[in-house]
């Protein structure tokens, strides 16, 4: 939870005094973890300032507290003092890396400092002001809650700095429990409330004074009771919740029911598969359309397993499937990108394609250079003119020589070279890195909330 948290809001977070003084490796990473999460709270630091700028607020009457808070049994005096000292600069290099890409709004949305509570075991944990974060009033609350089994012993037990933990239960005396990749099973101990869900009804669980049983069968009701509703919704749901715009592009990420025929030609013109799935009649539906309308679509499968069962097949197709976006986009065709829930090799192929070209900037666009991408230059012999499946590779628009060509050892060397040569890049350096990936990422997420 606390990397989904600062990933979001401060990706140009790095390594560099990390708690090196911390030796058990799982409150390493906790602590570690609250860094980051604290840089994400002291960004409200480049918030005040940037509203006192614009004239919204008065600086004398701004009274904001920006320290930094810290669970003390987990924290020491001493890495608190080591963090602090770290956090203007990193709040800086976030500044710097444009990540920040609607300032305005951000400031418009962050009218309080935002204050992280921790829970573990069932219970609050202090900070390093006693209480201070309970002043539910002055801060912008983000809660962290540990979902850990509880169990004494083993492996993952962490326990609490000496000292530093007045008020903790007996139950909790001796420090809580640590299962890496809890957080991110919510499978298990979520109980199938998804946060639109809960969203969707706040009074029912925060209102009242409920027990652990109390809580466990409100939400197995409201589950069943959504599940059966949705029953009778399933096309609407389909139509609006299986595709998402990505910014100001002509390109969509869907999950499998998005390209759907022959309903998804209403939608789009090209349709990228990135799995080994594929509907019987996709291909079929392609030349019955053609045949009523003369219209053209286009459909290309990357046959690529889901998760960790694939190792090397999406790496070997993503040239090929670029190479399809490129030519479609050009042509101004309202282009999907499905997997079998739009969250997986989609997001990695519509990623890619995005760090080649689209420049670093608010709204996401193409680049200038884009439209000189010149396919046909691409591999020199390629058979057919793609307007015909004459030399087509199946309906996809790319010749089948082209697709072979791609699909060889060298074919991601031969794709990379011609990308550098249209981006006018005069060396190999990489078109992107993990900071970069995620400012566009985040940039795409915010121009789809504009135009919401």
């Amino acid at each position: 939870m606390f990397n989904e948290v600062s990933s979001e809001i401060t990706p140009t977070d790095n390594e560099n005094g990390s708690g090196k003084k911390l030796t058990n490796r799982h409150k390493r990473k906790i602590a570690y973890s609250i860094k980051r999460l604290a840089v994400a709270c002291k960004q409200t630091v480049w918030v005040m300032r940037y509203r006192v700028e614009l004239g919204e607020v008065d600086a004398l009457d701004v009274e904001w507290d920006v320290e930094l808070h810290t669970p003390a049994c987990i924290v020491s005096e001493e890495e608190h003092e080591q963090i602090s000292q770290l956090i203007d600069s990193r709040v800086e290099l976030l500044y710097q890396s444009k990540a920040i890409v609607e300032p305005r709004r951000l400031a418009q949305l962050v009218i309080k400092p935002l204050r992280a509570v921790w829970i573990a075991n069932g219970s609050f944990q202090n900070d390093t002001e006693i209480a201070s974060s309970t002043k539910k009033d002055q801060y912008l609350m983000i809660i962290c809650c540990n979902p850990s089994t509880y169990k004494e012993g083993g492996k993952n037990h962490v326990q609490w700095i000496d000292n530093k933990c007045k008020g903790i239960t007996s139950s909790t005396e001796h420090g809580y429990y640590y299962t890496p990749g809890a957080a991110d099973d919510d499978a298990t101990w979520g109980r199938r409330l998804s946060p639109e869900l809960f969203w969707t009804n706040p009074q029912l669980f925060l209102v009242p004074p409920l027990t652990d049983d109390d809580v466990d069968g409100l939400i197995d009701s409201l589950v069943q009771q959504h599940q059966s509703d949705s029953i009778f919704s399933d096309d609407l749901h389909s139509r609006h919740h299986n595709m998402n715009k990505i910014g100001h592009l002509n390109l969509w990420i869907g999950s499998r029911t998005a390209g759907r025929p022959p309903d998804c030609w209403d939608n789009f013109d090209a349709i990228l598969n990135a799995t080994e799935n594929e509907y019987p009649a996709i291909l079929d539906s392609i030349s019955e359309l053609h045949t009523k309308s003369q219209r053209s679509c286009f459909y290309l499968q990357l046959p690529v397993a889901e998760g960790k069962r694939d190792k090397t097949e999406l790496e070997r197709w993503m040239p090929v499937g670029l190479t399809y976006l490129i030519l479609h986009m050009q042509q101004g065709r309202r282009v999907l990108v499905h997997c079998a829930q739009g969250k997986d090799r989609s997001v990695g192929v519509v990623l890619a394609f995005v760090a080649i070209v689209c420049p670093l900037g608010y709204p996401l666009r193409l680049s200038e250079e884009f439209d000189s991408f010149d396919v046909g230059s691409l591999h020199a012999t390629n058979e057919g003119d793609g307007k015909s499946e004459i030399g087509m590779h199946f309906q996809s628009g790319l010749s089948t020589s082209l697709v072979n060509s791609l699909l060889k050892e060298d074919g991601r060397d031969l794709f990379l070279q011609w990308t550098h040569q249209h981006s006018n890049s005069t060396t190999l350096e990489p078109l992107a890195n993990k900071d970069s990936l995620r400012i566009r990422e985040r940039r795409a997420d915010e121009s789809n909330d504009a135009e919401t």
